[in-house]
């Protein structure tokens, strides 16, 4: 156990040395030559095991001096994050009524675990922002050239289990721009009351992994995602808002909140 010599006493008074191999080493005599030496020895080895013994013992009554005042711990390095994104699926979807022409639906699935000692049964106010990067086919004598789209929405507040929040580009868009499948760069950032929650690998695309390449890339979609404002839809804001009710949260509607009519001129 220790890292030096422990000392066993047998019946006669003599203590013996003993190893970490458990071999027994020279018999150490108050009356011999190396009595003091072996004195020393023994005053070192009980001084070692001391030491051993306060380090292990410190951090058992550390804990159990915090469960008898009700101290609380705080655990360093745990994962803190209570939502996070478990699928991103991107498809096509016909509105209801009949529309021929195909929306593009980006459909992210979040898994929600509200901690039992949280004191409540939801987690109020999480933010979801999408942003886009879609790659676009070359026009004739041209290059390849990427448009970004960025929609946020956020949940009223979301119990334990699966939330599902979608978003949507118009058919007009599809169409023209030849929609299809899964962009090229995408990104999902997810926010409670507020603040942040760090990205794990379903946030987005795998070519954005990488911590640089996601900071670059939002950095980029922030200023071209103006040009396109407007066109990526929350679920709420289309034909699609009443589908999906069984996993689809309520949402925050801040769009008309505030907003001063725009009269006509004379």
């Amino acid at each position: 156990m220790f890292a030096g010599s422990v000392f066993q006493k047998y019946k006669d008074g003599d203590f013996v040395r003993e190893g970490m191999d458990g071999r027994h080493g020279e018999w150490l005599h108050p009356g011999r030559k190396n009595s003091a030496a072996g004195k020393k020895i023994e005053r070192d080895a009980v001084r070692r095991s001391h030491n051993f013994f306060s380090t292990v013992r410190a951090p058992r009554l550390f804990f159990l001096a915090v469960f008898l005042l009700g101290l609380p711990v705080v655990s360093i390095g745990a994962g803190s994050e209570v939502v996070e994104v478990s699928v991103a699926r991107f498809g096509s979807a016909r509105a209801p009524g009949g529309a021929t022409e195909p929306w593009l639906e980006a459909e992210l699935v979040l898994a929600v675990n509200v901690p039992p000692d949280s004191g409540s049964r939801v987690i109020s106010r999480v933010g979801v922002a999408l942003t886009l990067g879609w790659e676009l086919p070359a026009t004739a004598g041209g290059f390849r050239r990427m448009d970004y789209y960025r929609a946020e929405a956020e949940c009223v507040a979301l119990a334990t289990g699966r939330a599902n929040v979608r978003f949507y580009l118009p058919p007009e868009l599809v169409k023209r721009d030849q929609l299809r499948g899964t962009p090229k760069l995408w990104t999902v950032d997810l926010t409670v009351a507020g603040q942040a929650i760090p990205s794990a690998k379903a946030n987005q695309a795998a070519a954005l992994a990488d911590g640089s390449a996601r900071r670059a890339f939002l950095s980029t979609a922030a200023a071209a995602a103006l040009a396109n404002a407007g066109l990526l839809l929350p679920q709420y804001l289309t034909p699609f808002a009443g589908e999906y009710p069984r996993a689809t949260p309520s949402f925050v509607r801040r769009e008309t909140l505030g907003l001063t009519p725009v009269r006509a001129g004379p």
